[in-house]
């Protein structure tokens, strides 16, 4: 019996399943050439694409590997090429003379801008350049691109009046004959970090990369405060307050050579009563900042004796501001001021500070400081000892310095009341140094600064 539909009839035509069936069957096998056609066709369609990808693929491999093939040709026939235009004007580079100077000048800048000399050979000749011709070699110089700045920190030479404050002819200062060339170092540096403060570049690019390690900057502070003495004394003079934030920001070492170009920066200019005002707090500031930077952990022995130096050399361009750090620093525990003792000895010893720092170093910092121990029971007695040795060495005050001379007396005279100890300890230094200027070991003549007149000065011998 036939299945009923759902209004209760047969289906004459058997079940829905089997009529669909039965017309996809039919449909297949009425167009199966079409479908067969049409599958063969989608597979080779998909097939020749996949081909096309490949070859396009191959062919792109091909393109970069002759490009590259091509490139290094070229980079290996420019190489070669250089080389043939170096080998031609190197003799012309080797020369030596002011005769030579401007042929010179004139090969170097074309090889320099024409990217045909290596940057770091390109400085190397061009400071050669520089002991003949330091203009030619600022050009030079400013036309290199990529070049290592710390090469040019190392061409940069103190003279003795930025090391000691004080010039003499003897073999220490033999540097000064390269005093121009260092000039012109520092002139590249004050245009370079310009030029990378108007495009905006990040300051590390320029020069100042040269004080980004700390160590680095504590190891030559007295050479990188020189280096960047032209570019911070300008901002200054234009009080560009914001550049010389941005300057001491960029890191502790750029902040140690703003404290101390700074602190000698001072114009003398007449300036309004507010800007005088602003200005004070300006070095006040970083008066501050060096004191507690001189007694801090960062600033280790070594470190501290660096900066004495450089600060001694420069106390008087200071006006005051070197007071205050000098005398704490002396005042401290003996292990914190030996290496300021161990470096102010053969300074004052030998004469090699400039005269009139060396009478204002004596009267606001060495005579108050010892005073200042002595009257204090509880200060060490081998930090007075070494206040007296040093004291010892410096020649006393003019009578028409009334001031001066009246602290003079009441100090040295005091230390016959502090101890005998003390007072012979004075005497004996007083006496020694005076012998050893007028006749120093010959390893010492060449950094004596000392003359007749100067060794004649520290003869007084305090009598019980």
């Amino acid at each position: 019996m036939s299945p009923d539909n759902e209004d209760g009839e047969a289906s004459p035509g058997g079940t829905a399943a089997t009529e669909k069936v039965s017309k996809l069957g039919k449909f297949i096998q009425t167009y199966h050439g079409f479908l067969s056609s049409f599958v063969i066709g989608v597979a080779g369609l998909v097939a020749t694409s996949i081909w096309q990808y490949r070859q396009s693929q191959i062919a792109a491999q091909q393109a970069h590997s002759e490009q590259t093939i091509a490139q290094t040709k070229a980079e290996n026939d420019w190489r070669i090429a250089r080389a043939e235009i170096l080998s031609k004007n190197l003799n012309v580079l080797s020369a030596q003379g002011p005769g030579s100077a401007d042929q010179r000048f004139g090969v170097l800048l074309s090889l320099t801008r024409g990217a045909i000399i290596d940057p770091e050979l390109a400085v190397s000749y061009a400071m050669e350049l520089g002991k003949d011709n330091p203009t030619y070699m600022r050009t030079v110089l400013e036309a290199t691109g990529q070049k290592n700045y710390e090469q040019l920190a190392q061409g940069f030479k103190l003279t003795c009046v930025q090391r000691y404050g004080v010039e003499k002819a003897t073999e220490l200062c033999k540097d000064d004959a390269l005093a121009e060339r260092s000039d012109a170092i520092a002139q590249v540096v004050l245009d370079e970090m310009e030029a990378t403060r108007a495009v905006g570049a990040a300051l590390a690019s320029g020069p100042l990369a040269l004080l980004h390690e700390e160590r680095d900057v504590q190891a030559s502070p007295g050479k990188m405060a020189w280096l960047f003495e032209p570019y911070l004394q300008d901002l200054y003079e234009r009080r560009q307050w914001q550049e010389i934030q941005r300057f001491e920001n960029f890191s502790a070492g750029a902040r140690l050579v703003g404290a101390l170009v700074l602190s000698t920066a001072r114009t003398g200019e007449m300036v309004s009563p507010t800007e005088a005002a602003d200005l004070d707090r300006f070095h006040a500031d970083r008066r501050k900042w060096l004191a507690s930077y001189l007694l801090s952990a960062t600033c280790a022995a070594e470190c501290r004796g660096k900066l004495v130096d450089v600060m001694l050399s420069s106390y008087g361009e200071a006006q005051g501001d070197y007071d205050e750090p000098f005398r704490r620093l002396l005042l401290q525990s003996r292990v914190e001021a030996a290496p300021a003792f161990a470096h102010l000895h053969p300074r004052l010893l030998w004469c090699q500070v400039d005269a009139d720092d060396l009478a204002l170093f004596r009267d606001r910092v060495l005579v108050p400081a010892l005073a200042t121990s002595l009257a204090d029971p509880k200060t060490d007695p081998t930090l007075v000892e070494d206040l007296v040795g040093l004291v010892a060495l410096l020649p006393e005050p003019a009578a028409t310095n009334a001031a001066a001379a009246d602290a003079w007396k009441k100090t040295v005279g005091g230390l016959a009341h502090a101890g005998e100890h003390l007072q012979r300890t004075f005497n004996a230094r007083r006496g020694a140094s005076a012998h050893e200027r007028a006749n120093p070991p010959p390893m010492i003549k060449k950094v004596n600064f000392c003359n007749a007149t100067a060794t004649a000065a520290p003869t007084t011998i305090v009598q019980p």
